[in-house]
C-alpha cells in the first residue's frame, strides 16, 4: 500500500498530466481552481492539500476527482456531466477563504497590507460581466 507522501506525489504528477493535457499553465489551472500560483505548484509537487482543493482542481480540469488518484498515463474515462468546469465555488467555500484571508491581512503592518493588497489585485483581477 503507498504511503500518503506516495499518494500525494502521484496526485500532483497525474495534475500535471491532466493540466499539460489541456494547454494550461500552473497560473491558467489555479486561477480556474480558484487557488493560488504557489498552492498549485506545492500540490503538483505533492504537498498536503484540503478536499476542497482536489475538489477544485479536479472541476478545472473538466474530470471527476478520482481520476486524480489514478496513475500518471491511466485513459481518463470518467467526466460526469453535472461535474462542470463552469460550476462557480459553494458559498461556504468562499466565505470560509473570505475570513482566512480577512484574519491574515489585519495582521500585517500598514506596508505589508498594500503589498498584499496589490498582489491580490493582480492575482484576481476584477471580472467583467458576460
Amino acid at each position: 500500500m503507498a504511503s500518503d507522501e506516495e499518494w500525494l506525489r502521484q496526485i500532483g504528477r497525474r495534475v500535471v498530466e491532466l493540466r499539460r493535457e489541456r494547454g494550461l499553465t500552473q497560473k491558467a489551472l489555479a486561477t480556474k481552481a480558484h487557488l493560488s500560483a504557489s498552492q498549485m505548484f506545492r500540490i503538483e509537487q505533492g504537498a498536503n492539500m484540503s478536499v476542497a482543493s482536489l475538489l477544485a482542481m479536479a472541476r478545472a480540469l473538466g474530470v471527476t476527482p478520482d481520476v486524480l488518484f489514478a496513475a500518471p498515463g491511466s485513459p481518463v474515462v470518467a467526466m460526469l456531466s453535472g461535474y462542470s468546469q463552469q460550476d462557480p465555488p459553494r458559498p461556504q467555500m468562499r466565505e470560509a477563504a473570505t475570513e482566512r484571508v480577512t484574519s491574515f491581512v489585519q495582521g500585517l503592518s500598514a506596508d505589508e497590507r498594500r503589498r498584499a493588497i496589490r498582489l491580490l489585485r493582480a492575482a484576481f483581477p476584477t471580472r467583467t460581466a458576460h
